[in-house]
């Protein structure tokens, strides 16, 4: 299996602007979204998976004019952290979310907000979804558009890292991260939170070939 995993183009929470729970993509999240769509049009995949979430689903959008005929599976279980009572207001607010988890001393993984889930929750639906995986598209090529957390826990389940790796690395808006994976389910090997496509697309836009050698 070839497993591309791309996290939504950037949100109106993303760049701090106040939102709904359910951010749309700002104008900047929007052309990642497309860039994404056109270098991903050179590649074969079988099956996408896509969060439910607004911000997962208008990055698929503009890509999907790519995927004619490719079937799309709209799934909760790949929506974000649920950040409970730390989401409302417009803004997700980490700072409020940490403080409360040290009154109550627990780490960040282990600390449940109220109407919210855990990290080690989320890692857990990660390892679900990803066992599904396993079981249904051992032969194809799959694509599955998500988020930030909830990807770097597939990433950690993927890898099988420990919970708390997810610490020292990040996966930016737009990123593209690659596993190829044998039939044993072993990973070959992987790149993770990669966004050259972004540019090599803007190039290609642009139609300045030259760019890349002015520095020979």
């Amino acid at each position: 299996m070839k497993l591309y995993l791309v996290r939504h183009g950037k949100s109106l929470r993303n760049v701090k602007i106040k939102s709904k729970e359910d951010s749309a993509l700002t104008k900047d999240g929007i052309d990642q979204a497309r860039r994404i769509g056109s270098w991903f049009k050179k590649l074969k995949i079988d099956h996408i998976y896509c969060s439910k979430l607004k911000r997962a689903k208008d990055t698929l959008k503009e890509m999907k004019h790519h995927f004619k005929g490719i079937p799309v599976t709209y799934t909760s279980q790949i929506n974000e952290l649920n950040m409970g009572i730390y989401g409302k207001n417009g803004f997700d607010d980490f700072s409020s979310f940490w403080k409360d988890a040290q009154k109550e001393g627990k780490s960040f993984g282990e600390f449940k907000p109220k109407n919210g889930e855990s990290l080690i929750e989320l890692n857990k639906r990660a390892e679900n979804f990803y066992e599904k995986l396993l079981d249904k598209h051992t032969k194809e090529n799959i694509l599955v558009i998500g988020h930030g957390f909830f990807l770097s826990q597939l990433v950690i389940n993927i890898l099988d890292l420990e919970k708390n790796e997810s610490r020292l690395f990040s996966l930016p808006n737009a990123s593209v991260s690659q596993f190829h994976i044998n039939k044993k389910g072993k990973v070959t090997h992987f790149h993770v939170g990669d966004f050259h496509h972004l540019l090599m697309e803007g190039v290609k836009e642009k139609n300045r070939p030259r760019l890349l050698l002015r520095r020979k």
